[in-house]
């Protein structure tokens, strides 16, 4: 299934967010449990806007591995991450550096950390997006997971629309904007148009 966002911003208000240094960023929503403390949000994707924007993805998910610490304002370098999309019903293994797969159950992202510490390893969710036809693969959360536990994963086909700073994708955040616009999608309605009001330099959904 694709999913796609159709981003409209007239002169003014180009000009407004250039001149303020802002940038577009959506954060993906993702159930995951167990929880981690703070569950920091995840720049999945942050651009530089043009008058018409077009943000598509497939429901494809990558499991990744990274050492990167889970504060705000750091980037994620994704280390390790399982060699094609990941499955659900699956159970996945981080061990001596990659991910591994046996047979599991249920409709979540399963995942387990047999990786003693150090180094202290954090996983998530990774996903490939086109920004006005340019490709991306970003993460879209970050959470510790100790030796020996295990987390699961559920992306949601929620969006948060606003904008921040944030220059790249992948870049951990205190928290998303109070003013974001939230947008979720589903199967019969997989777009959504947004425009952007000058006024108050938020985006609404047509």
């Amino acid at each position: 299934m694709q999913y796609g966002l159709n981003l409209k911003i007239d002169d003014a208000g180009l000009q407004a967010i250039y001149q303020a240094g802002q940038n577009i960023t959506l954060v993906k929503t993702s159930t995951q449990n167990p929880l981690a403390g703070g569950n920091l949000p995840v720049a999945w994707v942050s651009f530089d806007p043009l008058e018409s924007n077009a943000i598509t993805w497939v429901e494809n998910y990558f499991l990744y591995a990274t050492t990167t610490l889970v504060q705000a304002g750091v980037t994620i370098t994704m280390q390790s991450m399982t060699a094609g999309p990941a499955q659900t019903g699956v159970q996945y293994t981080f061990e001596n550096g990659f991910f591994s797969a046996l047979p599991g159950i249920g409709s979540v992202f399963l995942m387990g950390n047999g990786t003693p510490a150090p180094p202290n390893f954090n996983f998530g969710l990774a996903q490939e997006a086109t920004v006005n036809n340019s490709p991306i693969f970003s993460p879209l959360n970050i959470q510790p997971v100790l030796y020996n536990c295990e987390a699961t994963f559920t992306p949601l086909e929620t969006v948060s629309i606003f904008l921040s700073s944030t220059e790249n994708n992948g870049v951990v955040l205190s928290q998303v904007a109070s003013q974001a616009l939230v947008v979720t999608l589903n199967s019969q309605n997989p777009t959504a148009n947004i425009s952007f009001n000058d006024a108050n330099n938020t985006f609404f959904q047509q």
